[in-house]
């Protein structure tokens, strides 16, 4: 084995973004560059934080110990992290993953996977003083990168528009998604249930989801909602759910294991996506491969991901979702045809497009 000429950043995997679509794409990533074994990579990592499921006996592994706040701040800690590991390594070029910890690492080259621009196209001057300079940084230090890799057209369209950024510093690694290697086992469900998996953010829509629900009482379906929530916004949830139209009808499931997402995801009546913005829709390729019958919003992102596989609506009308919904509940033809539709178009999206991108990108970089 070569000395290590490139590293790649895994924190994610240790912080709060192992709960999100980010952790999932990193780790995805991770686990097929680790499958390579005669390229000369080094894993970035947390030392005394959670341990890494993907952690491969061949691989040299740097560890930083380094005091580290949960919220407010942390970035400044990530960024020296990163900088203190660069110190530590002989690499040539860094990969990070992490948005926060992104950071100039002179005279390496900066590799950067970009995920969205979502707080930018809502307005980061609503946000604390804190968050905004570390949101920032981030811009500044994604300007600055040798690469990006961004993880859809929609995001690569983003960086050009809204950083400037010249596209011939832009690669498109699109993640995939793993098929269930056999068939889940069926879980008898208490009652039936549309699944909403993601947060409270903004973006995400969650409202319109519930104004839809509120219009459908006559079905039996409740709407379970999973996803690492702050409790005090699972409070919120419950507050806003106290209508008598809502009321008994919306659970928070919490954060739902990886052994128990796919049974979860193809026993629901239907997995919803009411997203008004997203970097690439996760939840949407989740519920192909498990073979779910999926209702997105009529995004252009999500579209391409879907492939005509899903049901779509204008995410401005909840009365459009409710319909959706109805349909969903009601008619077991449509259920037989998109779920199986679902499971072709799941075939589609894989992680070779993207593993290539990423080595052919690391070669290059190695050789200037």
């Amino acid at each position: 084995m070569p000395e290590p000429e490139i590293a790649f950043d895994l924190t994610p995997l240790q912080n709060a973004h192992r709960y999100r679509g980010i952790g999932t794409y990193v780790r995805g990533l991770a686990v097929r560059l680790m499958q390579q074994k005669d390229v000369p990579i080094e894993f970035w990592g947390w030392d005394g934080e959670p341990s890494f499921a993907i952690e491969p006996p061949h691989r040299k592994l740097l560890l930083t110990r380094i005091p580290m706040p949960r919220y407010r701040g942390a970035w400044l800690f990530a960024q020296l992290a990163t900088r203190r590991r660069a110190m530590k390594s002989r690499v040539k070029a860094v990969h990070v993953t992490d948005p926060e910890a992104l950071t100039a690492l002179p005279p390496r080259k900066l590799l950067a996977t970009v995920y969205d621009l979502i707080p930018l196209k809502q307005g980061i001057g609503r946000r604390r003083a804190l968050a905004r300079a570390g949101y920032d940084s981030y811009l500044k230090g994604l300007r600055k990168a040798d690469v990006l890799f961004a993880i859809s057209e929609q995001t690569a369209g983003d960086i050009v528009e809204m950083l400037r950024v010249p596209a011939s510093r832009i690669r498109i690694a699109k993640p995939g998604v793993d098929l269930p290697r056999s068939e889940p086992r069926t879980v008898r469900r208490a009652r039936q249930y549309f699944l909403y998996l993601g947060g409270p953010n903004p973006n995400k829509n969650l409202g319109v989801l519930l104004d839809a629900m509120a219009q459908c009482t006559e079905l039996e379906e409740e709407l379970r909602i999973g996803g690492y929530w702050l409790p005090k916004q699972v409070a919120a949830l419950e507050a806003q759910t106290s209508s008598a139209e809502l009321r008994g009808r919306v659970r928070h499931i919490g954060f739902v294991p990886e052994e128990e997402l796919t049974a979860l995801i193809r026993d629901a009546t239907a997995v919803i996506i009411p997203s008004l913005q997203e970097g690439f829709g996760l939840p949407v390729a989740e519920g192909l491969a498990a073979g779910a019958l999926v209702i997105h919003s009529r995004l252009p992102v999500l579209e391409a991901t879907s492939g005509g596989a899903a049901l779509v609506f204008d995410p401005t009308s909840a009365t459009a979702l409710a319909d959706c919904l109805r349909r969903a509940a009601h008619d077991p033809e449509l259920q037989k045809s998109l779920r199986g539709r679902a499971l072709e178009q799941a075939r589609q999206i894989t992680w070779d497009a993207a593993i290539k991108t990423t080595l052919t990108t690391y070669e290059a970089i190695l050789r200037e």
